[in-house]
Parts: structure tokens; sequence; C-alpha cells
């Protein structure tokens, strides 16, 4: 007799409604419902027998042997069961040529299926056949009259505005389950069953239906809820979205003594696991065509594999960046991308993604079709079955060649550019060198001068001497500030940090500033917040900072005007904010502020002295702190400073 698990290997085969059944999909059944199988077995109006081969000399099929017919094989055959099974199709059909024993023999060998009109049985009648393997060594073979087919045709289409009647509970199953696999959507599938349910299963009892899914609710014809009832739930993916009730007009008999609401009850619970499966489907077929309209779409490399590397899906730009169509690399190996250069890495890629399930942006070189290469970004992760075995890999495609000619670029400019800067902040070192000797000569000379040691001077001399000596040291004041610049620049500049409170910093500021104050009549202030606590910076570049901003601020106030500087907690950093009443600064010059070297005023006769390297300098001091500064101005209306530096 066939097995369970042999008719479950044959579910493949698809017959035409008018002469063979449809069993495809029979192996979702399992447990107690392969009872109502076997009775569909028995019930097929086509032919249906399953062969082993017999194999002769030189491993070559030489004959077939019966394992099993359904009763259709015996009607249309005109042999019993008993008849045939255990026996060789040579020793009951002895006029059957080699050429089927060959035929057969290779469907059962190689597992390619046929289907053909001309194979007969009994002398003068032909029979439309389709053969299979279900198994190595088997083949299965459905088939039926001919001469029958036009006869069923009528039959069936006077039977299409009834195609319930005279069915069987495994026939009406058979119907309900072709019906759910042919439905465009959740709701028409829903809808149909729940009609057919109180229509079609030719039960007096069963007055009506109702499927009830999530928040749709499918109501049979002449529905009226009554009290006796059976209830069977609509599992997916083993969790419970819903139920199908179906009502009765009468009470329930005995469940146990009353066999045909057994058979109902049966056939209820299958339509409820088809319910399922047929959401899951569904669900499976929308997150499909979800993926696909993404993955056509996408301007990125998508691809599939087993794990054996054979590519089983790919979009269109995947094909597309290595120069190939997808007909050309559907099937084939993954490693078709690659030179024998990249193999290691590949193989060091798989053994990463199968230890730790996935990995992200590996850098890999790929192949073209015309064997060119180029740089690509690669992301895969491993897809696992359902019993948490890997089962496929996915992967996703950057082409970064641009990326990687911009980067490679910015390199070159980066290299260049720290090149230049390397030249100037020598350079700079060396005039500043060459400049400082002889400075600190005539420094020094002015100063022994202006002290007398070397005579009285008369008023003029003093004062010509007393501008050498002042000129002087702003000349080394300049100096040291591009050697500063350059050094930071350069990075050859470091902090030493240290607590200390800036109140004295700035009182010790305030008196070193104080002359420029008094010359130009500007009044100055101070507010610390006295729960400022210490900060830890570098002093004497803080010094600097605030010597700086506080200079600029005398320095471009009106005479009369005010500068004043204040200083609070803001989070985990203190805020230091200077303002003056002085020129303010055009908007347009603001983004400039920075730059080295950079003045408002580029003519020779500017009104304002200086190099244009403190503010320059002051934001680079800042950022050595990893401080913020900025600034806020407006013509005409002063300048205010913000530094930001961590505590």
């Amino acid at each position: 007799m066939i097995s369970k698990g042999e008719f479950e290997r044959s579910a493949c085969v698809m017959v035409n409604s008018n002469d063979q059944m449809d069993v495809e999909g029979i192996n979702t059944v399992n447990g107690d419902d392969w009872g109502i199988y076997r009775q569909l077995f028995n019930e097929m109006p086509c032919a249906y027998a399953l062969h082993e081969i017999i194999m002769g000399e030189n491993n070559v099929p030489c004959d077939y042997r019966f394992l099993d017919v359904n009763p259709a094989f015996e009607n249309i055959v005109g042999l019993s069961r008993d008849e045939v099974v255990g026996k060789s199709a040579l020793e009951i059909f002895p006029h059957i040529g080699s050429c089927w024993v060959e035929r057969f023999g290779k469907i059962a060998l190689t597992g390619q299926s046929a289907q053909f009109d001309n194979y007969s049985l009994k002398d003068g009648v032909a029979h439309k056949v389709k053969a299979f393997c279900p198994v190595p060594g088997n083949f299965a073979v459905t088939f039926s009259d001919l001469a029958e087919s036009k006869c069923m045709t009528g039959i069936m289409q006077k039977q299409y505005q009834y195609p319930f009647s005279n069915m069987t509970g495994a026939q009406f199953l058979h119907y309900v389950f072709k019906v759910i696999n042919n439905v465009p959507s959740l709701e028409s599938g829903f809808l149909q069953v729940v009609k057919m349910v109180s229509s079609g299963m030719q039960y007096p009892s069963i007055a009506c239906s109702r499927i009830i899914f999530d928040d749709l609710v499918f109501l049979s014809d002449n529905f009226e809820i009554s009290q006796c009832k059976y209830v069977a739930d609509i599992l997916v993916d083993g969790v419970v979205h819903g139920r199908i009730e179906v009502y009765y007009t009468e009470e329930l008999p005995d469940v146990v003594n009353g066999p045909f609401l057994k058979e109902e009850v049966d056939l209820v619970d299958c339509i409820s696991d088809y319910l399922g499966r047929f959401v899951e489907r569904m669900l499976v077929a929308k997150d499909l065509s979800i993926f696909k309209t993404i993955s056509d779409k996408a301007n990125y490399g998508i691809a599939v594999l087993d794990m054996k590397g054979t590519l089983l899906y790919l979009n269109e730009a995947f094909a597309t960046m290595h120069g190939y169509s997808l007909e050309d690399v559907l099937g084939g190996h993954f490693l078709m991308f690659y030179n024998e250069e990249q193999v290691p890495r590949l193989k060091y890629l798989r053994d990463k993604v199968l230890d730790e399930g996935h990995f992200k942006q590996e850098c890999v070189w790929h192949m073209r079709k015309n064997g060119s290469i180029f740089p690509a970004m690669l992301d895969s992760h491993v897809i696992f079955e359902g019993d948490n075995m890997p089962s496929h890999l996915s992967v996703m495609l950057h082409d970064i060649s641009e990326s990687k000619k911009a980067e490679d670029t910015l390199k070159r400019a980066k290299a260049l550019e720290d090149a230049a800067n390397c030249s100037k902040s020598e350079f700079l070192a060396n005039v500043s060198h060459e400049l400082r000797t002889p400075l600190n000569s005539i420094i020094g000379f002015s100063e022994i001068l202006l002290d007398g040691r070397c005579g009285t001077l008369n008023d003029v001399q003093q004062k010509y001497l007393q501008n050498v000596f002042q000129n002087g040291n702003n000349l080394s004041e300049i100096i040291n500030d591009i050697l500063e610049v350059s050094m930071i620049e350069a990075g050859k500049v470091e902090a030493s940090f240290e607590k200390f409170s800036i109140i004295p910093v700035i009182v010790e500021i305030k008196d070193s500033i104080m002359h420029s104050l008094l010359k130009k009549g500007v009044s100055f202030s101070y507010d610390v917040d006295p729960e400022l606590p210490l900060i830890n910076a570098d002093k004497a570049k803080f010094k600097h900072i605030i010597y700086n901003l506080l200079s600029n601020a005398i320095k471009f106030s009106s005479e009369g005007g005010s500068v004043d500087i204040e200083a609070k907690i803001l989070g985990w950093m203190v805020h230091i904010i200077i303002r003056d009443d002085g020129i303010g600064i055009p908007k347009e010059q603001l983004p400039h502020l920075y730059d080295t070297f950079y003045q408002g005023d580029g003519s020779t006769k500017r009104l304002y002295s200086g190099t244009g390297l403190g503010l320059g300098l002051t934001k680079k001091l800042v950022s050595l702190h990893e401080g913020q500064m900025w600034v806020e101005s407006e013509q005409g209306k002063g300048t205010t400073v913000h530094v930001m530096l961590p505590i």
C-alpha cells in the first residue's frame, strides 16, 4: 500500500479539472488528517500507480514493479490491485515496449517529469499520462481515458452552478483548498470559504457559518447565531488570529457516537488549518512583493545566495554594476565577481558572517565582466530556517568608485596642504628667528640708553629712543604671535592644564591694560559668578586669550566708552563674555574674523593698527582647550565675544 510519505512526495502533480484531480499541497497535512487524504487518494477520478525501477545488467533499467494503485486505476485498466501490486510490468503487460521502460527509468533516476497522450495499457485505448519521481528510484503515473474527456467536460459544465452536489467530504476539502490557493486577497478568500462551509458540506444540521479574523468579520448567507456551534481557531505562525464558527439548527449529537459529526468537525479543523496557511502564504507574498519593489528600485546591489554560494536572486543594479544581464548570472557562483587575489579575503568574510551572523561595511574589490575591477562596500547577513539553521546569505553591495576617487583626491590635497603648512611654518620660524636676534639687540640697547647708563639724554633724544623701544616691543609681540600660530598649526603646541581661579587672572590683566584704558578714557568692569569653581586650563594660554580679547575691545572702543567682562557657569563649562560699545563689525566681515592676517580695513591708511593675528590666534588657543568661541556684532553698536571652556 502507498505510504503517507510517498503520497506526500508525489503531491507536485497538477492535472486539469475535467479529467484528473489536483493533489498539490497534500504535504501540508499530517497526523490524523492523513486518513482523509487516504480517502481522497482512493476517490480520485484519475488513475494513480506507484512503481519502482528494476535494474538489469550494467545498471540499466530493464523493467518496473507495481507498488500501489488506486481504485480508479482498477476501473480504467480492468485489473484489481491484488493482480498488479508486487508484479513487474512485463509480467502483466508483455506487449509493453522497451522504450517505455527506458523512459520511465529516466524519470525515476533523474527526477525529471514527463507528459504524453499515447500511453496504452490496454489495446486500442489511449491515456493522457503525467509521470513524475516522488522518491529516487521510483516513479508514479496519473492518467485517464482520453475518450472520456469530452464527456467529463460536459458533466462538469452542467455541475458548475452546483459545484458541491454529490461531493464527499474529501472532495469538498480539496475544493476548498483549491479555492483559497487561487484568490487574490485575504478578504476574498475568507468570504468564499465562509459561504462554502454552510452550503457545501452537505450536512443538514449546519445552518450557517462565520469567520472572524483580527478585526475582520465574514458571514455566510442567512447568518443567525444559535447556541449550538463548533469553533476552530485560525493559527498564523502558531498564534491565534481568528476563528471559524459553524452554527447548527439542532442540538449537537454526542461527538463520540456521532460519526457524521466527527467527520464534519475534522473537515472544519482542516479548513481552519488551511486558512491559517493561506494567511501565512498571503503575508509572505506581500512581504516578497514589497521586497521586490524596494529591491528593483534600489540603486545598490542586492543578492541572495545559498550556503554553497550559488546566486538564487539578484536585482538589476547588482547585475548592471558588474556589466552583466540578470540572465547571465542567475544560477552562477558568487565568486564569478572576484579575481583570484580576492578569494582569501572572501573566505575570511564568509567565516566571519557564519561566526557572527552578519558583517557590515567591508571593502572588497569586485570584478566586472570585462575584467576591470572596482571598489565595493559589502554588507551580509545569514538567513536562518525555522530550525535556526543557516540556509541562505543576503548580500548588499555599494559601488564606491566615485567616493574612493574623491577620497584619494582629498588625501592628495590634504598631503599638499600639510606640506605647504609645514613649509610655511618652517619659513615663519626661520624668519622670526632671524628677526628676533637683531631685534633683541635694538630693544636691549634702547633700554640701556633710556636708563641713562650711557649719559644723560635731552628731551628729543629721550622721545626718539622711547619710540624705538616701544615699537621694538610691539614687533617682538608680533613675531611671538606668528611663531605661536605656526607652532599650533604644526601641532607642536600642547596645553599644560592646572586648576586655578579666574578672578586673580582678570585682575592681573586689568592692571596690564590700565594704561590703554586711561589713555582712551574707557571704563572697565567685571562680573564673575562667586560660585564659579576653579577651572582646569593652561594658565598662560588662558591669560593670552583674555588679554587679546580685552585689548581688542579697548582698541575698537570709542573715547569714553566702556568694556566689561562676565563669567558664569553654564552646565559643565564656564561661559566668558567680553563686551564693548565700539565701532562694531560689518556683517559681511564676520565669517573672516579668524583668518590669519585678516583685517577689516586692509588699507595703508587704516585708523587701527594690528597684524590680523589676534582673533585667529585666540580661536586656536580656545580650540586647544576643546572650547568654543564666537562673535556677535553690529556695525556702530559694539561687539560681544563669547568663550566657552570646560571646567
